[in-house]
């Protein structure tokens, strides 16, 4: 990874940028001019973010002595401040600055400057769980590292913020990214499979949406009778909920999709499921990577015997998952407990590994864990699973998705 050191007396500042560059860079920063050169005269990184007006020595000193210094010739400066002046610009530009850029600023635009700056770095993915649990919320020390929060997962491209599904782990989602930007504007994504309430109950108690400066493109399909927008809009009827969803401050839209969908280079496409009510799943794609979320769905030759009609529609839902880098799939009973769960629109673990294997996917995310499953018991399922997929000689790479946790593809 190239190295970016950024410079900065504003802590607040600082954090945000480093945020922002770290799934792609390898970040250190300073928080004075003079410690700030001492770290770029050791590290000699490819690229240096730099305030102006800062202790001790300001970022126009810090500059020029780095072009003073020959092995750092190769290192890239972006100056970053308040000073708007056109003085100012051209006298960090005779001092060696490559480039500058007004606070406050656009994050995808300061991120594009440092992709620009440093060659066009490919950018990571950087997906995490908040919430793995289906049907209600299951918290207490028997579910502590899997997770007790209802389905919530981000993937994060660049400045790209995607959300899938505003399960309870929505709120845990919100407090990191309140914690994160502060007052600084928030732009997410949020796609929603399906409105039962293990998969919106967060939404109402998602704080970044009662702030002005944030912007929320909601994403869904329309419902049996009535719009997306309506019944995302129903949980918070005066009866259930003391907010209406019209009083949040942030502008949210939602959109009913109605085909596949380009956020950047992600594109984004939907499948029907098989589960109660209106169900999709999703499939996140770029040049380098396939992300493929599928949750809840319960296999048609499972529940209707398998026929020529149900195989077709199975085959369907293979295709969509066919090479996914990651499949993140429901897999909430055993075989066992199906006997007496039919009808109730989920999967076993047999159900799914078998998907994984027909759709030839190289990672797979074992997740909507029953809310009786503990943490114990989801070990052995994991490994009684993983055991399957050695011993049949595929090389799935199976694991059970834990709230927290965090994948880089």
């Amino acid at each position: 990874m190239k190295k970016v050191i950024i410079v900065d007396d504003d802590a607040d500042m600082l954090d945000l940028m480093s945020e922002i560059l770290k799934p792609n860079y390898d970040v250190r920063t300073a928080c004075d001019g003079a410690a700030g050169l001492e770290v770029i005269r050791k590290e000699r990184p490819d690229l240096v973010v730099l305030d102006l007006l800062m202790p001790r020595m300001h970022g126009f000193e810090v500059c020029k002595k780095m072009r003073e210094d020959d092995s750092l010739k190769g290192t890239k400066v972006l100056i970053s401040s308040s000073k708007s002046y056109v003085h100012d610009i051209k006298t960090a530009q005779s001092a060696g600055a490559d480039a500058y850029i007004v606070k406050p600023f656009d994050l995808a635009a300061f991120v594009k400057q440092v992709d620009e700056m440093l060659g066009g770095a490919k950018p990571k993915l950087a997906l995490t769980f908040w919430g793995t649990r289906g049907s209600i919320p299951a918290p207490g020390p028997a579910t502590q590292r899997y997770g007790g929060n209802t389905p919530c997962t981000t993937m994060r491209l660049g400045s790209d913020l995607i959300i899938i599904d505003a399960g309870t782990g929505l709120r845990e989602l919100g407090n990191a990214l309140m914690k994160e930007f502060q007052q600084n504007p928030l732009k997410a994504h949020l796609f929603i499979g399906h409105t039962h309430w293990d998969h919106i109950q967060g939404f109402p108690f998602f704080t970044p949406a009662y702030l002005p400066q944030n912007k929320l493109q909601i994403y869904g399909v329309h419902g049996t009778t009535q719009s997306f927008e309506e019944v995302l809009k129903g949980q918070m009827n005066p009866t259930y909920f003391p907010v209406a969803m019209r009083e949040m401050a942030a502008r949210m839209d939602c959109v009913e999709l109605s085909g596949p969908l380009r956020l950047g280079e992600i594109k984004v496409t939907y499948h029907y499921l098989n589960h109660p009510g209106i169900t999709v799943g999703f499939r996140f794609e770029t040049r380098d990577w396939t992300v493929c979320y599928v949750s809840d769905h319960e296999p048609y030759g499972k529940l209707n015997n398998m026929g020529g009609y149900s195989a077709k529609e199975d085959e369907a839902i293979a295709r969509f998952v066919h090479g996914a880098d990651l499949l993140i799939s429901e897999a909430q009973y055993t075989d066992e407990e199906y006997k007496y769960k039919k009808t109730w629109g989920h999967s076993t673990f047999s159900d799914v590994i078998g998907l994984a294997v027909k759709a030839e996917v190289k990672k797979l995310a074992l997740f909507h864990h029953d809310p009786l499953h503990t943490d114990e018991m989801m070990d052995r399922y994991v490994a009684e699973c993983k055991d399957w997929v050695s011993r049949n000689g595929h090389s799935i790479d199976v694991f059970g998705a834990q709230e927290g946790m965090t994948l880089n593809l």
